[in-house]
């Protein structure tokens, strides 16, 4: 049974012998590859009559907005965390949070580096939390048409005992949080607490008080059987490394990525870790339809589990960031996660939602020095940039006009000049080099044929 009991005024649930109520819980998972999810979502804002808590990174649908503000205007107490670094990148937020600012809600922003990744509305008279990695724009929450063009999320509203207090909690923990967070708008008088602090449950994962990184790995490396991943960012090397180390003992390993993010220039390291995957054995599919990838879930299927939330596989996300992710064992959200990724998988509906993933090739190298034609004496500094995406070369140096290989699978950054240094050349000799970028794929872009004389 649970308890919840007072211990210095502060009230405790206590969670020996506690077990889920699973069989009153409702929990109703939204895909906006098919459902209007934007509907649901407004349909708790206004049969909301006691409170409405709120935490995103960035609002752009101006629908939400203007829902929550009726309800504030009703006499429902509205409270918003919001973080204004999203503005820069959606300039709509700022209208959307200038709304909400004018209406009075009270607001409380993000000040720690870690941006507030969250996209969570909860519902405490419903006793509802809705949470996912999808954010309130326009396009989130509903397609544009059915399985053709939508952003890929799975928007979890629930009920569920074990999910609902953890976030009361945490929400709290934030609003009344003054290092990382300060006061907004519509701020007077002490920053009070609205819900019981609770312990942990184990089924929440809120970072950065916990590495998301660290614990999704300790649940790739117990599982024996198959693991499926659908995941939007990958930059954290540990889930990589995992996966790989998975598919050495003999788990089926199946990922469908975002072709975008595999060929962000600002994200030069998602490539390198697909493409790692990709030659380790895990089989990739890619997106094909219209709209984005964005969903962050991963099922392990030997252990009938399910990870899913905000944080994608990046370290941010793991250690610095605001976020929240779902750990769960709840048979109904496994069978609804599987019958998911098989649908995309095998485009089961007869649209083209996925395609088979094929790895590209890196930009040209660009040569900084030495000069086509220069002289040195006894040794030679080859220096060039690998451009995006070039995370090993190939060098090929020698006195034939198609130089022979000097060094394979040569160690670079894409964001750096590289360099090596070959001593020891005879005199009065002309010598031949070239350099080819090459992905952690293999795949390869050749630069020309430079000579340097001694």
């Amino acid at each position: 049974m649970c308890q919840r009991v007072s211990t210095g005024g502060i009230l405790v649930l206590i969670l020996w012998l506690c077990v889920p109520k699973s069989a009153s819980a409702t929990e109703d998972i939204c895909d906006p590859a098919y459902r209007n999810c934007r509907t649901v979502l407004i349909n708790l804002i206004r049969n909301e009559n006691v409170r409405i808590d709120v935490a995103f990174w960035f609002m752009e649908d101006a629908r939400y907005t203007t829902e929550l503000i009726a309800r504030h205007n009703a006499g429902v107490p509205v409270r918003v965390l919001v973080d204004p670094r999203a503005n820069s990148s959606y300039p709509a937020n700022a209208d959307r949070l200038k709304e909400l600012a004018d209406a009075g809600i009270p607001m409380r922003k993000r000040t720690a580096s870690g941006i507030l990744h969250w996209k969570m509305m909860l519902f405490a008279g419903q006793n509802i939390v809705e949470f996912s990695a999808a954010n309130y724009s326009g396009e989130a929450f509903k397609y544009y048409s059915p399985y053709t063009n939508y952003i890929d999320e799975a928007i979890v509203f629930t009920s569920n005992s074990w999910v609902v207090p953890p976030f009361e909690s945490r929400f709290d923990d934030l609003w009344t949080n003054t290092s990382s967070y300060a006061n907004y708008a519509n701020i007077s008088g002490a920053l009070t607490r609205a819900y019981p602090t609770y312990s942990e449950t184990g089924v929440m994962n809120f970072p950065p008080t916990e590495d998301y990184g660290a614990r999704a790995v300790s649940e790739y490396n117990a599982e024996t059987r198959e693991i499926d991943a659908i995941i939007y960012r990958i930059t954290d090397r540990r889930h990589t490394d995992a996966l790989i180390a998975a598919r050495s003992r003999g788990v089926t390993v199946r990922l469908i990525v975002e072709p975008k993010e595999y060929r962000n220039s600002k994200r030069l390291w998602d490539a390198w870790n697909v493409d790692r995957l990709y030659m380790a054995g895990v089989k990739i599919r890619r997106r094909q339809h219209d709209g984005l990838l964005h969903q962050k879930s991963t099922i392990l299927r030997g252990r009938a589990r399910v990870i899913t939330g905000s944080s994608n596989w990046t370290t941010p996300s793991a250690k610095t960031q605001e976020e929240h992710n779902y750990f769960t064992g709840r048979s109904s959200v496994f069978n609804w996660f599987v019958s998911q990724f098989e649908r995309k998988w095998n485009n089961s509906t007869g649209y083209t939602e996925t395609t088979t993933f094929a790895p590209l090739p890196p930009d040209k190298p660009i040569y900084v020095s030495p000069a086509s034609g220069t002289r040195v004496a006894g040794n030679v500094t080859l220096k060039w940039k690998p451009g995006p995406w070039g995370h090993k070369a190939d060098i090929y140096f020698g006195t034939s006009s198609t130089p022979p290989l000097l060094k394979r699978d040569y160690a670079v950054s894409p964001n750096s000049t590289a360099s090596i240094t070959i001593s020891n050349l005879a005199p009065n000799q002309t010598y031949y080099w070239k350099i080819v970028s090459k992905t952690m794929a293999n795949q390869t872009k050749g630069g020309p044929v430079w000579t340097v004389g001694t």
